[in-house]
């Protein structure tokens, strides 16, 4: 397998995807939790396509599967439909201090609408 050569990212990068990635996010009410890569690896994406994925801007033009609108009018983020490496923070939930700079945290509060978003 042919794996590509991961660069750290640089300070401008991390704070585009964060940017980027609250823009999306936040406000929005979490349904589910994220899955791990065996299943994602199922439905055709691999850990390293899914950390290529979570890293590059979202384009306006390319459908997000994950987010849409409930039936009540709520807008949704669907987490196990996000490409890549997804935590989901609950209040007062304990995390592991790992590094992983292309992990996607999305911090949520009691409701379960998204508060913050990292990366780490």
């Amino acid at each position: 397998m042919n794996v590509p050569e991961f660069h750290m990212p640089s300070e401008e990068e991390h704070k585009q995807w964060v940017q980027d990635w609250e823009t999306v996010l936040v406000g929005r009410i979490l349904e589910d939790e994220p899955i791990n890569y065996s299943r994602k690896q199922v439905c055709g994406i691999s850990e390293e396509e899914g950390d290529q994925l979570i890293t590059k801007p979202l384009d306006e033009s390319v459908p997000k599967p994950w987010l849409y609108e409930s039936s009540d009018g709520q807008q949704m983020v669907k987490a196990s439909l996000i490409p890549g490496c997804v935590r989901t923070i609950g209040p007062n939930m304990p995390v592991t201090l790992d590094f992983r700079p292309t992990r996607l945290n999305i911090s949520y509060d009691e409701g379960r609408r998204i508060t913050n978003v990292s990366f780490c």
